[in-house]
């Protein structure tokens, strides 16, 4: 995007700090669950920089009576909207940081730069156009980035703080008469967390291997599947994860799920970067084919006593843009998100960072994960809320985010 005129300089460490305080005090008292952040202390910053070696975010861990909970991401230019993202995860540089110290030899955050170009593009820099994303996967990196904020809400929000105080933190940073709306029930998958993955051995051919055995492709099932998976599950067997999510049936109900789609979408791995799936519009299988094909393969595993649980419904796929228009217009809506989220349908949301890959590796890591939520109003959408797939935690994204091929796939329940 074009830096705003008088808005295109960088953040210092002290700025960001004063940030992230405000936004303590902000979402304290506006969001859900955030009460505890009143009086949450701050940790030092870690910064990640652009793949051209700019400053691009300031990572702050949430300290509840000295304990980590939660992150906040303050941007490090002034083109960017203020707060990028925060949730009560783990801060990401955790993870980077134990990924980092597994598989790259002589690791430090010093000597491997940590890169962030957008929404959940979180990485560890290699060199030579590479790095490794936040699932230890080895990806291209951009060699040029294009978000899609508005600048006019950019300009309003840096504004905005410069007349903030602890009375009155962020007042006009977001839009008028805001409220979060988060869809209630929506079961959250996660293959960071040991419990939920399939065992990494013993691996058994599709479909003996649907459930909770070892798979014939990587251990990462893809997060596309993933995604898809939860809004699956959302409408079909509630009563399965509302007694809990760390339940034995909830584990093989979710496995079976993630591992049907993954076989429908045509999910793939390539060296050092497994789970792929084509996006919708693609030739051959891809997202939304697999969620279409879903509800068939799933009743033919039922007839072979592969899986147990009825099916209530089948699926159609509408994505906002499909391969090859993407990038003509913006296809993703505010209004979309809202009619959405406001009749309690969760969303697909394909991420995709914008830019092309440096040295010609082709496209890099993009993301896909579920909608259940959103800050804002009727008419306006300053934050998504997200499964990111990471954690079994609710991630807030800012609105814009992510580069102009990011778009929505609506997942639409038909009665069998």
């Amino acid at each position: 995007m074009v830096p705003p005129k008088n808005f295109d300089g960088s953040v210092t460490s002290a700025e960001a700090r004063f940030v992230a305080k405000q936004h303590l005090l902000w979402a304290s008292s506006n969001i859900p669950g955030f009460e505890d952040w009143e009086n949450a202390k701050l940790s030092q910053p870690v910064v990640y920089y652009f793949p051209n070696g700019t400053k691009s975010a300031y990572e702050f861990t949430v300290l509840v009576n000295g304990k980590p909970e939660g992150f906040i991401l303050v941007a490090a230019q002034k083109y960017m909207t203020p707060i990028l993202e925060f949730g009560k995860g783990e801060a990401p540089s955790k993870r980077l940081g134990r990924i980092g110290a597994a598989r790259i030899k002589g690791f430090t955050a010093k000597q491997n730069r940590l890169l962030y170009y957008g929404g959940l593009s979180y990485s560890i820099e290699l060199g030579n156009g590479k790095a490794v994303d936040i699932h230890g996967r080895q990806v291209p990196v951009p060699k040029t980035v294009k978000l899609s904020f508005s600048p006019k809400r950019v300009v309003n929000a840096w504004r905005a703080l410069e007349t903030s105080s602890a009375s009155e933190p962020m007042v006009g940073i977001l839009s008028d008469d805001i409220y979060t709306k988060i869809i209630p029930n929506v079961p959250i998958w996660t293959e960071m967390d040991p419990y939920f993955g399939d065992p990494k051995n013993l691996s058994m051919s599709y479909p003996k291997n649907v459930g909770p055995k070892g798979d014939p492709w990587d251990a990462w099932d893809g997060c596309t599947p993933i995604a898809a998976a939860q809004i699956i599950a959302y409408y079909e067997h509630p009563e399965i994860y509302e007694n809990g999510y760390y339940t034995q049936e909830y584990k093989e109900y979710m496995t079976s799920l993630v591992d049907i789609l993954h076989h429908t979408m045509g999910t793939f791995d390539k060296e050092n970067d497994p789970g792929q799936t084509y996006w919708c519009g693609s030739w051959g299988p891809d997202a939304c084919d697999g969620i279409e094909a879903f509800a068939d393969e799933y009743q033919k595993l039922k007839n072979e006593g592969i899986v147990s649980w009825s099916l209530v419904h089948s699926y159609d796929a509408q994505p906002t843009c499909t391969l090859g228009l993407c990038s003509w217009f913006g296809y993703i809506h505010a209004s979309d998100v809202i009619n959405e989220v406001d009749s309690n349908h969760p969303i697909l949301l394909q991420l995709y960072n914008g830019g092309s890959s440096v040295y010609g590796q082709g496209p890099y890591g993009n993301h896909s994960v579920v909608v259940v939520g959103y800050v804002g109003n009727s008419n306006t959408v300053d934050y998504l809320v997200i499964h990111s797939g990471w954690d079994m935690n609710e991630h807030y994204l800012a609105w814009g985010n992510w580069g102009s091929d990011t778009h929505l796939v609506k997942v639409i329940p038909k009665r069998r």
